[in-house]
């Protein structure tokens, strides 16, 4: 009994210090919540604590905040998952044009959050800011919208009397996605609050049940969690892509409000002077490896699953454009560049997106900035055309 005693209280030491250490020197716990502080206006920031984080809650370096020029503003696309910061879109893109650019970008943002950092770069100095929409989930009541509904904050109300926002501010203050967010399960809080298990979760079973599924057959559990393809075209988790079909669907009544909403903030964004708002689309992952399944004439033999969703995604885009057009908001889309380069990294044998994981890597981020840079000549052009 006494070795039984003596071993449990050992393991628990043992589980305590590894608990701390990772609390210390690594990102874990992760989760829907982690690592954020409340911003009644953005809906959250990201903890200054944190590595490559600055003193005000972005991926920059410290003091990159003075004097920024361009305003790189979306989600973790932007942010930069899976990359150094170096690495990320803002950061190949000031490279490329030389304009000292703020990487904005914090995952889960969403359209609401887009524009109360429009409303703020504009006002304090910048040139311009590039607005890069992910229509997987940024048209969402979820993830930063929920927080800022909560919130109410004096700006929010300004706007929503301003601009007659509907999306957010129902008389209920309820919406669907949000209560689910609300009601995890306990597995769900468990695995996002511990880093223990928040480790276990992303640095060992994601990635043990990812090569399971690719080398040990599509037969198993594990390989039914993903849309297949054959000619080395990544994988792609059926949860994700069902989720982001469902979250880019203008027939359900909430993506429709947000959307409405967001035709609003482009007005008012339009409004601010030509040129100095641009929109830049940034393509899911399923999204890319549609567009190359449709150049290479393989669309009939994917799933109708796999297709019925990103053809809600591409729905989406269609009416995004649409805005840009009618509104004269210069707009490009990062489909074919993104495509481009999956199927240049398909050819050289390389890897362009984890399995498990919709960000890409190094070259997934060189095309949206390529594209960003392409968009940013156009809106400067239009700048110049405005002072002729």
């Amino acid at each position: 009994m006494r070795n039984l005693i003596a071993l449990l209280i050992s393991v628990t030491l043992a589980l305590g210090a590894g608990e701390v250490m990772l609390r210390m020197f690594t990102p874990f716990p992760i989760g829907t919540q982690s690592h954020r502080s409340i911003d009644e206006k953005y809906g959250y920031r990201l903890d200054p604590t944190l590595s490559g984080v600055d003193e005000d809650g972005f991926r920059d370096p410290a003091g990159a905040r003075q004097g920024f020029q361009v305003a790189a503003i979306g989600d973790s696309m932007t942010y930069g998952n899976n990359v150094e910061s170096g690495q990320t879109w803002p950061a190949v893109f000031q490279a490329i044009t030389g304009e000292h650019t703020y990487n904005f970008g914090v995952g889960s943002y969403g359209i609401y959050t887009y524009h109360a950092i429009v409303h703020d770069a504009l006002a304090n100095g910048a040139k311009g800011a590039i607005v890069a929409i992910f229509p997987g989930n940024d048209f969402a009541i979820v993830f930063s919208a929920c927080d800022i509904m909560n919130a109410r904050s004096d700006f929010w109300l300004a706007e929503q009397a301003r601009l007659h926002l509907q999306a957010l501010f129902s008389p209920t203050g309820s919406h669907t996605q949000c209560t689910k967010a609300r009601s995890a399960s306990i597995k769900t809080k468990l695995f996002e609050n511990v880093a223990l298990l928040s480790a276990y979760q992303y640095a060992i079973k994601d990635r043990v049940t990812s090569l399971y599924a690719r080398f040990l057959g599509t037969g198993s559990d594990e390989a039914s969690e993903y849309y297949r393809f054959l000619d080395g075209i990544p994988p792609v988790s059926r949860r994700y892509v069902d989720d982001a079909g469902r979250m880019s669907d203008l027939a359900s009544s909430e993506t429709a409000a947000m959307f409405a909403d967001f035709e609003r903030f482009a007005a008012d964004w339009a409004a601010q002077g030509r040129g100095r708002v641009g929109l830049l689309l940034i393509p899911s992952k399923e999204r890319v490896v549609f567009e190359h399944l449709r150049r290479g004439g393989q669309l009939a033999v994917a799933d109708p699953a796999f297709i019925r969703s990103v053809e809600r995604q591409i729905a989406l885009e269609d009416k995004i454009r649409e805005v840009a057009g009618r509104l004269d908001l210069p707009y490009r889309s990062a489909v074919d560049a993104t495509t481009d380069a999956l199927r240049d990294a398909i050819l050289a044998g390389q890897r362009f997106y984890p399995d498990n994981d919709g960000h890409p890597f190094e070259a997934g981020y060189k095309a949206f900035a390529g594209t960003a840079s392409s968009l940013w000549n156009e809106m400067k052009s239009r700048v110049a055309e405005t002072h002729d």
